[in-house]
């Protein structure tokens, strides 16, 4: 992968990447502000322990919308933790941090609510 090819998120980048896959049906808001798309792809995630030991954790994105996403993971996440991500595409990765809003178990694992922090 060039270099051109690792993206950072930012509001910008995200509206792009939205705008296109918005020819996808678009799911209910519900108590969301802002709707989600259907958007499979394989998420990395970096947690740091107590003891400052950073574990790499594998995710699949499930949708995505111009402020967060939603992904499912083995590993539950601790609500309220912020930290570093990369979302992996064909044609991109792109890199960024968010925030863990909630994590819910379901029979695959957890079902994870994230938001984009464009700091």
């Amino acid at each position: 992968m060039d270099a051109e090819e690792i993206i950072l998120l930012t509001a910008d980048s995200v509206a792009a990447l939205v705008a296109a896959h918005r020819s996808c049906e678009e799911t209910e808001t519900g108590k969301r502000r802002m709707p989600r798309w259907p958007f499979p792809g394989t998420t990395q995630l970096w947690l740091t322990d107590a003891a400052g030991v950073e574990k790499l954790v594998f995710a699949t994105c499930c949708n995505i919308s111009a402020d967060g996403l939603g992904l499912r993971t083995d590993d539950s996440l601790p609500v309220g933790t912020t930290v570093p991500i990369a979302i992996h595409l064909p044609q991109a990765t792109y890199h960024g941090k968010a925030a863990v809003r909630h994590c819910t178990a379901s029979a695959n694992g957890y079902f994870v609510g994230m938001e984009f922090s464009f700091e």
